[in-house]
């Protein structure tokens, strides 16, 4: 099983992503989005940090995990490659890996100005877990 693929869409960035638990279907979003903003092995793992976000269901709270990543790129200028995420009830904490953008050494391949909530699909099948994501490009 792969961990994600892009998928067809005429104006924007759309993509499906996989994993054997819910945990490792939202690590591999991250990584999707990334790896469309950014060539993921131009990251070194220099930095660490932790992320917390609360949320009444896990669309909102995919939505808002990967919409963290950039607020943190637009505001401080990280990027980030590695990804390690444990979801309770409606709660997740995530700590993430990367470094701060820098022009000398990172091209930005895409910019992606927004998640949305349009056609967001997460679901379990046959104990794998998948999700669907729209950015506004």
């Amino acid at each position: 099983m792969k961990d994600f693929e892009f998928l067809e869409h005429t104006a924007d960035l759309r993509f499906r992503a996989w994993g054997n638990s819910l945990n490792e279907c939202f690590e591999n979003s991250a990584r999707a989005m990334w790896s469309a903003i950014i060539k993921p092995e131009s990251v070194a793992l220099d930095e660490e940090w932790e992320i917390q976000i609360e949320a009444d269901s896990i669309e909102v709270l995919l939505h808002d995990f990967l919409s963290e990543f950039l607020f943190l790129f637009e505001t401080k200028g990280y990027i980030f490659r590695d990804f390690d995420v444990r979801i309770q009830g409606k709660k997740l904490t995530a700590v993430v890996r990367g470094e701060r953008f820098d022009p000398r050494r990172h091209r930005i391949e895409r910019e992606i100005k927004a998640i949305t909530y349009h056609g967001m699909v997460i679901k379990e099948e046959r104990r794998k877990w998948s999700a669907t994501v729209l950015c506004d490009i």
